[in-house]
């Protein structure tokens, strides 16, 4: 697997197309949304097989109300036995190009996602809200409001639910899919959100400093 990040200003034409044909497969249909990620998040990360696209994951290195954070975007990664070690190194260039950008410091990680298995990638990270059995503090749903803002779904988001509610459109998630279903209790809290048709959920978590530096999320 390798795995290049860059500017998505960078990317072409046809790349962007070939991002459009990985999402219907996904059944994404996204239109005029992929440019509106280019202005969203500076940051895209590929991932490749023998040359040929296996995901991609658009992200952004940013400060919301001065706390770092890496906000993961639109993503998808292609079908097949790989699609779960695809999703994992796209998040673990994200945290890599973090610990280089906020050295020693905690930093929130959050995401529109609609499978178990895209929130089974949070299971590294600390605090995750929402989760089982836990009362989400005011300051934590105020995130949630936050996030919402920043990824234009405010309009749809119930805060109390962390969930994004139907648009008669797809929502810009990160696709997980193609991956296998990851925890039951992933599978649970997430429920049957159809993404198709806008809904989705808002989850987070936070990476310490020193999970970062250790290299979260690389295999180190």
């Amino acid at each position: 697997m390798d795995v290049e990040s860059r500017d998505s200003v960078s990317l072409k034409p046809a790349e962007l197309d070939e991002f459009a044909q990985l999402l219907i497969g996904v059944g994404l249909d996204l239109g005029d949304a992929l440019d509106h990620q280019i202005e969203s998040f500076p940051l895209v990360v590929l991932g490749s097989t023998d040359g040929e696209l296996a995901g991609f994951l658009f992200g952004s290195l940013e400060r919301v109300g001065g706390t770092p954070c890496i906000l993961w975007g639109l993503g998808a990664s292609r079908r097949g036995r790989k699609a779960g070690a695809t999703v994992k190194a796209m998040t673990g260039e994200l945290y890599r190009r973090a610990a280089i950008s906020f050295p020693d410091e905690d930093v929130l990680v959050a995401a529109r996602l609609a499978h178990g298995s895209a929130y089974s990638l949070l299971a590294v990270l600390s605090d995750v809200v929402p989760r089982q059995s836990y009362t989400p503090t005011g300051e934590e749903r105020a995130w949630g409001r936050r996030l919402a803002r920043r990824f234009g779904c405010d309009e749809r988001y119930d805060e109390h639910a962390f969930s994004i509610g139907r648009a008669g459109r797809s929502e810009p998630i990160f696709d997980c899919s193609t991956v296998r279903a990851g925890s039951r209790a992933a599978a649970a809290l997430v429920g049957e959100r159809d993404p198709s048709v806008g809904e989705a959920m808002i989850a987070f978590g936070w990476a310490g400093a020193d999970a970062l530096a250790d290299g979260l999320g690389c295999g180190h």
